[in-house]
């Protein structure tokens, strides 16, 4: 027996993340990181070798958040 289903509505954002490409010295691999603001060694997912990265600003981060309302003003056309 088939069960009858309501279309379920589409889900809005309810938050937004900025993710940044580091390349990998050894391989070129773009590794993708999510605003990392802490200096650090991350490890390439290609070629398992690690390396250190500059992070990016936490200012700057919070300001494009801000900017677009946690990610609501990119779906709204009107939103002011």
């Amino acid at each position: 027996m088939s069960q009858s289903r309501k279309p379920m509505s589409p889900v809005r954002p309810t938050g937004m993340e900025i993710i940044f490409l580091y390349s990998c010295p050894y391989c070129e691999r773009q590794v993708p990181l999510i605003s990392p603001t802490q200096p650090s060694v991350i490890q390439c997912d290609a070629c398992r070798r690690e390396f250190p990265i500059i992070p990016v600003d936490e200012k700057n981060i919070r300001f494009y958040k801000a900017m677009l309302a946690n990610g609501n003003a990119a779906i709204d056309p009107d939103f002011a």
